[in-house]
């Protein structure tokens, strides 16, 4: 038994087979897109990433997606796997050996987001459960007939699934795919034998579970995701969903419980939670689901990453299994950390939804861990160090503590010399600001890792070239940071005149009506921080929408929160500052405006201190740039630098 996290530690036996799961930690599915384009099977750098997964210790680790719309047309931000093909049954065997090489049990994830076929005319169509008809598509509804079908195309993919090594199949009923949208009261409108009564709408994923039980026989654990709320009024609730679980669960093995549906899109910052959501937020609906005396284990998900959370949320009989999605991916090693008493290591993940950035992004990656989406390779690009080195690292913000951390595990002797007299830069304001708490949990993190590895940091020093020539090190690194940039605008240098990252933990001497000027990330950030202290808020942005290069939750989130606790001027562009009041011109009528302001926020972007970075070049006979001075952009920039570089040394 583990002496701190007896529950989270001890094993589980899972389903009539009697499958035993080493701990209660799964890793939840999340797709690695980006690894892959249209290759049928996983590839090596997607097995990879989910060997990393393995080898940080969870139990089961389940791998998405295997998609059951079989007809569905191609997309570019995702990857389609094909289970069905056997030609390439090989790399899916290699995909589950990896797996559980480590003691780990490998689960497919099957899930239709919707359901396409073929008309009698032979043209691809998109099925509606209930029937609806676009501008450009037609969407009957589907019939008896093709529901048959889809359910066999299940079957048939869980069948493949065993033959290829996977120890469990996990039926995604949830969040408003296919499937959830007949067991939705409110999103299920059919007047058939599928719609109505619940009984009639559990019909559908019955007749999906029955298929596939048939198919695989009755050793095979099933585990079914279930929207425990669907957070719209008129939609699923906890009692629905315990019902459900009453009809099927002498026929399934874990219910898993989550929230929210993809027809309502602000649901999905609670089913995905940003940053504004307590960590295990969605936990209170899987604790529900186990009161109400459901006979099989329960699993919860949302927002888990802490080793005591979820210790105490087993404990406390919330669930009997907690799945990790995004805090697995930030740190695949956490498990492993916790059970060896290494709490204190482990990366937090900060909620950046970098991960998910399908949609904007051409690699997949991590803020928080640059080794994610380069484990196949990384290796090949490592130098292997053999004899200690003196590093100089110039600037103790984030990328100058992350490049400190990485050079002293690879054995290396760091100093670090910061001009403030703190460490942590442009991150520290995390401290003033509570939904910020996990970016201040990574600066915890990286004070702690600097101590515990030994680095010097001399703070309230400011690095000359001079100084630091005269260290006589073997590598420098430039971590100089950025400058806020000052839009040259009429009245920007005036004193009620601030740049975003000097207005936290000050909110006493700002005035009340503030103006922000920028309404990216960053800006509505601030935004509404300053709002939650009182103050009366109105963000400028040039652009026709607020937070436009944040990824999709976030997007969605911070959208909804600056609309609703500010007033928001957008295709707006900042023209002079008086000492009263912010003028601009909207950019769609040329009219000028005025709005009354007491302090004035600028958020309109970081310069890189280049130059200053340069001038230590010629310290060392080796020169890193790294974080904002060699691009500013974010922390998965600072990072990444960071890293790479002391990888070379």
């Amino acid at each position: 038994m583990h002496k701190k996290y007896p529950a989270m530690f001890s094993p589980i036996t899972i389903g009539k087979g009697g499958l035993v799961f080493k701990n209660r930690i799964w890793t939840a599915p999340t797709g690695t897109h980006l690894l892959q384009a249209d290759e049928e099977y996983p590839t090596d750098a997607v097995i990879a990433h989910y060997r990393e997964k393995a080898r940080g210790g969870a139990a089961c680790i389940t791998f998405s997606c295997q998609n059951v719309d079989r007809h569905a047309p191609k997309v570019v931000e995702h990857s389609d796997p094909n289970i069905y093909n056997e030609l390439y049954h090989r790399y899916w065997r290699k995909l589950t050996e990896a797996i559980q090489f480590f003691g780990a049990r490998a689960s497919l994830e099957l899930l239709a987001f919707e359901r396409h076929d073929f008309d009698g005319l032979g043209e691809l169509v998109s099925y509606s459960p209930f029937g609806e008809t676009g501008e450009e598509e037609v969407y009957p509804m589907i019939t008896p007939a093709g529901l048959e079908r889809m359910a066999d195309d299940y079957a048939e993919a869980a069948e493949c699934a065993v033959k290829v090594g996977f120890d469990m199949i996990m039926l995604h009923f949830g969040h408003g795919v296919f499937p959830a949208q007949f067991l939705s009261p409110k999103y299920n409108t059919r007047t058939d034998m599928f719609g109505g009564s619940p009984e009639n709408r559990a019909r559908f994923p019955i007749m999906i579970i029955d298929k596939i039980r048939k198919q695989i026989g009755p050793y095979v654990p099933i585990e079914v995701r279930l929207s425990g709320d669907e957070l719209v009024e008129g939609g699923g609730t906890v009692a629905d969903c315990v019902e459900f679980i009453r009809m099927v669960e002498d026929r399934i093995d874990i219910a898993h419980i989550s929230c929210g549906t993809m027809m309502e899109d602000l649901t999905q910052t609670v089913m995905h939670p940003v940053e504004f959501y307590e960590p295990g937020c969605n936990a209170k609906y899987a604790r529900a689901v186990k009161e109400a005396g459901v006979k099989i284990p329960v699993l919860t998900v949302g927002a888990f990453q802490g080793p005591e959370l979820i210790e105490r949320t087993l404990v406390t009989g919330g669930a009997d299994i907690v799945a990790m999605a995004r805090g697995a991916i930030a740190d695949a090693e956490c498990v492993n950390k916790a059970r060896d008493g290494k709490e204190d290591e482990i990366i937090p993940c900060i909620k950046c939804f970098n991960c998910l950035a399908y949609d904007t992004e051409l690699a997949f990656a991590c803020s928080a861990n640059p080794r994610v989406g380069r484990e196949a390779y990384l290796d090949r690009f490592i130098s292997v160090s053999t004899t200690p080195k003196k590093v100089v690292v110039v600037g103790g913000g984030p990328a100058g503590m992350a490049a400190a951390v990485f050079a002293a595990q690879r054995g290396h002797d760091v100093t670090i010399y910061e001009k403030n007299n703190e460490l942590g830069g442009k991150i520290v304001f995390s401290r003033h600001v509570d939904f910020k708490y996990d970016l201040a949990h990574t600066l915890d993190y990286l004070h702690n890792m600097v101590g515990k590895l030994g680095v010097k940091a001399l703070t309230g020093v400011e690095a000359t070239p001079e100084m630091i020539a005269a260290e006589n090190a073997d590598v420098v690194m430039a971590a100089v940071g950025s400058d806020p940039v000052i839009l040259p605008i009429p009245g920007c240098d005036l004193p009620h005149v601030l740049t975003a990252e000097s207005c936290f933990g000050r909110l006493d001497e700002l005035g009340q009506r503030i103006v922000v000027i920028g309404g990216g990330e960053v800006g509505c950030e601030t935004a509404i921080y300053l709002a939650g202290g009182g103050k009366d808020v109105t963000v400028i942005e040039m652009l026709p929408e607020l937070a436009a290069s944040s990824c999709y939750a976030p997007y969605l989130a911070l959208n909804d929160m600056v609309n609703r606790l500010c007033k928001v001027h957008l295709d707006a562009r900042c023209s002079r500052i008086t000492g009263r009041a912010v003028g601009f011109t909207d950019l769609e009528t040329g009219e000028e405006r005025d709005v009354a302001a007491d302090t004035v926020v600028f958020s309109a972007g970081m310069r890189s201190r280049s130059g200053l970075a340069e001038s230590f070049r010629g310290c060392a006979p080796v020169f890193f740039r790294i974080g904002d001075c060699e691009t500013a952009k974010n922390l998965k920039v600072c990072n990444r630098t960071a890293f790479d570089a002391a990888m070379q040394i």
